[in-house]
């Protein structure tokens, strides 16, 4: 069992602080980090902050009852977790309270050992959907004889249990490719790990590093390795690593033993084989050819463009409740027309965003242009080739999140998968570029 896991946060919220503090004490010396709210408007502003795992909420506070602050989480942030404590008197309440969307309830006077049992239940459950939710998107199988001749070489891949180069424009699905080779593989049982050279290098995470290599013991990525023991490590935008990382990361793929702790390797980057061997080590680049995926990319296979957007109307309708039956057919033109720099994940984007602006039961022609107008103005990504730094970069990122939680109208679960980040990098990049959350 992978026990390498960021603490879980919990907030808990009663009018009474003599419980808020003994509840913090039990759950502190569990390994959990919390924090305290004696009324609803103090939680609200936590929540805005901080990307809580779950809450645990008295269900009658004197400024709101629990049932209307259950509805303001599940609108701000549907990944929260929500369990109700309640006076025995309440626990009818507290029963509607969980067809509301609460995932449980606990009756005062609270037994510690029963408070930890719930909560763990209640944090497995969300592991268990997560992982589900997570790996969606590796099983579907679009229609076209690229995508076909794709999954051949990715069942082939799986067989073969052998370390992966996997290339490809953004936005082609390398992570879901990895993760299918994952979830069909042999390393099921262990744990699967990202190691993103890009988000390492802009959040500086080992003190002292000058560049993205394996040259500490106890570096960032030497981390990862130990994290993955056994599982599989993806090892995003690769083409950052300087000729010390790839020194050692051939080694490790020519040396490591293929026994039963054997762990599998899956490098990725939208440089091309040509742009890599002119950055990339001969010796890495030739191990690592010898295992080759070129991803499609999406502009060349426009006979799959229909079938990703209706597969995307359906995620959409799920998550946001809605019941859009049809993409009108000059919104589908629209669609073909259109070349997706961005490829899968933009038609994923532009699905969701268009289920966001449609009130009735299909995608009409005037959401479409509306939607493909903004497209043309400006690029989904940041263009191959160019550098967009500091105040740019910062305003470009923080113009993107305040455009995906107006979409998503305040929701951070929406607003997250329309930038394709997940809610704890979201929570960050809102803190650092102080963006306005009230919605």
């Amino acid at each position: 069992m992978n026990r390498r896991t960021a603490m879980k946060k919990i907030l808990v919220l009663d009018d009474n602080l003599t419980i808020c503090l003994m509840l913090k004490s039990w759950l502190v010396k569990r390994l959990y980090e919390v924090e305290t709210a004696t009324n609803v408007d103090d939680a609200k502003k936590l929540i805005r902050e901080v990307a809580f795992d779950l809450v645990l909420s008295d269900i009658r506070m004197p400024d709101m009852d629990g049932f209307s602050f259950l509805s303001w989480i599940q609108k701000y942030d549907s990944d929260v977790l929500v369990i109700m404590m309640t006076g025995y008197a309440d626990i009818e309440s507290a029963v509607a309270s969980m067809k509301s969307g609460a995932v449980d309830y606990i009756s005062k006077p609270i037994e510690p050992e029963l408070l930890f049992k719930k909560i763990e239940d209640a944090l497995k459950i969300r592991q268990n959907q997560k992982k589900s939710k997570q790996f969606i998107n590796a099983f579907i199988k679009p229609e076209g004889r690229a995508y076909t001749e794709l999954f051949k070489r990715l069942d082939k891949a799986v067989v073969d249990n052998t370390h992966l180069l996997i290339t490809g424009d953004r936005g082609t699905g390398k992570a879901s490719a990895a993760k299918y080779i994952y979830e069909k593989g042999v390393h099921k049982s262990f744990p699967f790990v990202t190691a993103d050279y890009d988000r390492f290098s802009k959040n500086g995470s080992d003190a002292g590093a000058t560049s993205y290599s394996f040259q500490q013991e106890n570096s960032w990525i030497s981390r990862k390795f130990a994290e993955a023991k056994g599982g599989l490590l993806f090892v995003k935008n690769a083409q950052l690593l300087d000729k010390t990382g790839q020194l050692q990361l051939q080694d490790f793929l020519t040396k490591q033993p293929k026994n039963e702790n054997f762990t599998q390797v899956i490098v990725s980057t939208d440089k091309t084989i040509s742009e890599l061997s002119a950055i990339w080590i001969p010796k890495l680049l030739t191990t690592l050819q010898k295992h080759h995926i070129l991803l499609p990319a999406l502009k060349e296979n426009k006979e799959s463009i229909p079938f990703f957007a209706h597969y995307f109307l359906k995620v959409a309708n799920e998550v946001l409740n809605k019941k859009i039956e049809k993409i009108m057919p000059a919104v589908q033109q629209l669609l073909l027309d259109y070349d997706w720099p961005g490829n899968i994940q933009e038609v994923k984007n532009t699905i969701i965003k268009a289920a966001l602006l449609t009130e009735s039961n299909c995608i009409s022609e005037e959401v479409g242009r509306l939607l493909f107008k903004a497209a043309q103005k400006e690029p989904v990504d940041h263009p191959k080739g160019t550098s967009v730094k500091g105040l740019r970069k910062e305003r470009y990122e923080k113009e993107k999140i305040e455009e995906a939680l107006t979409l998503a109208k305040g929701n951070k679960t929406m607003a997250a998968s329309i930038l394709n980040i997940d809610r704890k990098t979201l929570y960050n990049k809102i803190k650092l570029y102080n963006v306005n959350t009230t919605f």
